[in-house]
């Protein structure tokens, strides 16, 4: 069984960081479910836990997360032992609320629909910290991105699947039914069993994106949501202050991360400031993300890089606005990047979009 793969042709997806298969980031929770999900389909889920080196007694006691290879292990036998390809969608149907901690529960009592995105934006990185989120809003509604930071190979399409799947799940169970005019954007190519996916997503549907982004109109941001609790989303919210604050202190790349999307666009810092931000030396900080696989300037690279392509294919925004955004005093400099990027011009990358 071969998983489905990224797009593939001229456009390319935003650059992840070097797969680093030592370094834990999937959440155990959902190794459990997924454990549940093939006792439920009469697979010996046993044997497929153990393809991954992992036991169903082990499984529930842990808290520590699962590294790349491991979950990647996991994914190609549970896949191969179903013979469903679309596995990942059903996983992410399966997950309740509560799979995703205080990130479920901030964003279920959190007063509307925009501030829900905003949470899930904000506290993404505490359940799923292999991708940058951002939630971002204008005259034409807002726009939930999700963006790789790690190369999930071959299972980079179950891993996106999850993920979608969950985040409709969870906001069909925060407001009733879905509001009219979503949008989901999947960077994957159509697919064969399609139907499956519209079963899933009960929504308009984009494959073939550069990311997975959620596409919410003006009207429906402020549509409130039936488990708005002020005290609540007040307590979940500070409970994932918390974990992203543990985190951050784990996985330097990630705090980095953080930090750039955070920025105003525009004011991207250089390495001192960053570092600054980060409470350590320059030197400190070169030598943490070394230690992680990675750089600030590959960092800084992948978070503008994604950027870039949203703002050319989602916005109407001229390349010398999108290049000062982005921190580019040169436009012809930041074409001859996205060229180097993606292998063509900004104005062919949108007008190849709009296509």
């Amino acid at each position: 069984m071969v998983l489905h793969s990224p797009v593939k042709g001229k456009h390319r997806t935003p650059q992840t960081r070097p797969a680093a298969g030592a370094e834990a980031w999937v959440h155990p929770i959902y190794a459990r479910l997924l454990g549940m999900l093939l006792q439920r389909a009469g697979v010996d889920s046993d044997r497929v836990l153990g393809a991954a080196a992992l036991d169903w007694g082990s499984l529930l006691r842990s808290e520590q997360r699962l590294t790349r290879d491991t979950a990647l292990r996991l994914v190609r036998a549970a896949v191969q032992a179903t013979g469903k390809p679309w596995l990942g969608l059903e996983l992410g149907e399966l997950a309740p609320v509560s799979a995703h901690g205080p990130l479920g529960y901030a964003a279920m009592t959190a007063p509307d629909l925009q501030h829900c995105l905003s949470v899930l934006a904000r506290y993404g990185p505490v359940r799923e910290d292999s991708f940058e989120w951002s939630f971002r809003t204008r005259g034409q509604g807002g726009t939930l991105q999700v963006i790789d930071r790690l190369d999930w190979g071959e299972a980079r399409g179950f891993v996106l699947d999850t993920m979608a799947a969950a985040l409709i799940a969870l906001l069909h169970a925060a407001m009733g039914e879905l509001p009219a005019g979503l949008q989901l954007d999947l960077p994957m190519p159509r697919p064969t069993w399609v139907l499956v996916y519209e079963r899933a997503l009960p929504l308009p549907l984009q494959f073939g994106q550069p990311t997975l982004a959620l596409h919410v109109p003006p009207t429906a941001l402020c549509l409130p949501l039936l488990g708005a609790d002020a005290r609540s989303h007040a307590a979940a919210c500070h409970e994932c202050d918390i974990a992203l604050a543990e985190l951050a202190h784990s996985s330097v790349a990630q705090q980095v991360t953080s930090l750039l999307a955070c920025t105003a666009e525009g004011m991207y810092p250089r390495l001192p400031g960053i570092a600054a931000q980060c409470g350590v030396s320059e030197r400190t900080l070169i030598r943490h993300l070394a230690r992680e696989g990675t750089s600030f300037q590959q960092l800084l690279d992948a978070h503008q890089e994604g950027r870039a392509l949203w703002l050319l294919q989602h916005t109407e925004h001229s390349v010398e606005d999108i290049a000062a955004r982005l921190g580019y005093t040169d436009t012809s400099n930041f074409s001859r990047t996205v060229k180097r990027w993606f292998g063509e011009t900004p104005s062919s990358l949108r007008s190849g979009a709009s296509r």
